[in-house]
């Protein structure tokens, strides 16, 4: 308890909240530039129907040498089990917001309008049945939610 009250002499509470909005701020930046603005982008390679060649090639290298080239087939089905992957880990976070807060990201973030473009703030919380100042909150910790869920989850494998 005593570290704790010696670090909070060092900062004030002002410090201490610009901190931690910084860092909100942060995860709301993540979830939304590295996943839900790729989101229509990686649902059309998903859905992708383009079947590779199936031609293979032989060589007489070993399968772990750095040369050896990994066939199309192969590449494709990588590819399509990394999006698939992708998917699954988006959806899960999400899953984990409550009902209104799926519903705000869904209908935000994961739908278009006809014209292509994605539905403004002002006509997705009156659908929510929520006023405008309690929807912006909602979003911001959605979002925050997400990032955090959603942070390094490929970066291990170097691919996100």
């Amino acid at each position: 308890m005593q570290f704790s009250s010696e670090v909070e002499n060092l900062f004030t509470q002002e410090e201490i909240e610009e901190i931690l909005e910084d860092e909100q701020q942060f995860y709301i930046e993540h979830a939304e530039k590295n996943w839900l603005e790729r989101y229509f982008k990686i649902k059309a390679m998903a859905n992708e129907t383009q079947v590779p060649s199936i031609v293979s090639s032989i060589s007489d290298m070993p399968h772990e040498s750095s040369d050896f080239k990994k066939s199309k087939t192969e590449m494709y089905a990588l590819k399509a089990i990394q999006v698939s992957e992708w998917l699954k880990k988006l959806d899960s976070a999400i899953q984990s917001l409550s009902p209104i807060e799926q519903e705000l990201i869904e209908l935000k973030y994961l739908r278009k309008r006809n014209d292509g473009s994605r539905y403004s703030d002002e006509v997705i919380y009156p659908q929510l049945y929520i006023g405008r100042k309690k929807y912006y909150k909602m979003k911001k910790e959605a979002l925050d939610i997400l990032g955090r869920k959603l942070y390094g989850v490929f970066s291990e494998r170097g691919h996100s």
